[in-house]
């Protein structure tokens, strides 16, 4: 059986992070994280939820190498959603999100155009969105388009951004505009070359084709970068056997 040591160094091996990135992530002492990755000591109280946060995943794995299911992921994929016309009745108990069927973020090709409200809605169950935080007059139905946050995200998967939601949180997946681009991905903050920074990382592992990215307050300025809003739903789906 694992370690705790052993299973931080499996999650940092799994998402392409150093020791200075956990750092930077919890905000603790280079000598606190080195020590958990040595197993000179065991994460506890809060920095354990920082830590966890930090590597995806929960206390209860790091520490007990338990699998613990993320209610809201689970909920999510077994809502039912509808897909209405703009002016058509909203049932009690669900809130109208705008959607866009032909609106991609990916990650060098995307395009992202939501200045104006979408005719088709999706409808989402009001608790859901109370319980995920979410603002409905800011969150968008978009779709994923290429390879780079694979198998977290699949190509041509509807999944939802709420753009309010714009402070980077380590770990969490964007959608963002570079340039002409929109790209998703894990952010991180960066502050190696200043204060704002930050790092993008795709869930795809091959690192050759979707290497980190790298954003300095100095290249967000020159290339226009803006963070879109943060991620939150995506459409679950299976193919029926036959």
């Amino acid at each position: 059986m694992s370690s705790v040591s052993e299973r931080i160094l499996m999650r940092m091996k799994e998402l392409n992070l150093q020791q200075v990135d956990l750092i930077g992530a919890t905000g603790l002492s280079k000598g606190t994280v080195s020590k958990w990755i040595s197993g000179v000591n065991i994460p506890s109280g809060k920095n354990i939820t920082s830590l966890a946060r930090a590597l995806k995943t929960s206390p209860e794995w790091i520490l007990d190498g338990v699998v613990v299911p993320e209610k809201s992921n689970a909920d999510i994929a077994k809502m039912e959603v509808d897909i209405y016309q703009n002016g058509d009745p909203v049932p009690d108990g669900y809130v109208a999100i705008d959607y866009y069927d032909d609106v991609f973020v990916s990650a060098g090709n995307g395009y992202l155009n939501l200045e104006k409200p979408s005719n088709n809605k999706m409808l989402f169950p009001v608790d859901l969105i109370r319980e995920c935080n979410v603002e409905p007059s800011t969150t968008k139905v978009i779709h994923v388009r290429g390879e780079s946050m694979f198998p977290k995200l699949k190509d041509g998967q509807a999944i939802s951004i709420d753009m309010s939601a714009t402070t980077i949180y380590d770990g969490e997946i964007y959608a963002f505009q570079a340039g002409d681009d929109t790209k998703i991905k894990y952010l991180f903050n960066w502050n190696e070359q200043g204060k704002g920074g930050f790092k993008a990382v795709s869930a795809n592992s091959d690192k050759n084709q979707f290497p980190d990215e790298y954003y300095s307050p100095d290249r967000i300025e020159s290339e226009g970068v803006s963070i879109l809003g943060q991620y939150w739903w995506k459409q679950v789906v299976k193919r029926i056997r036959r």
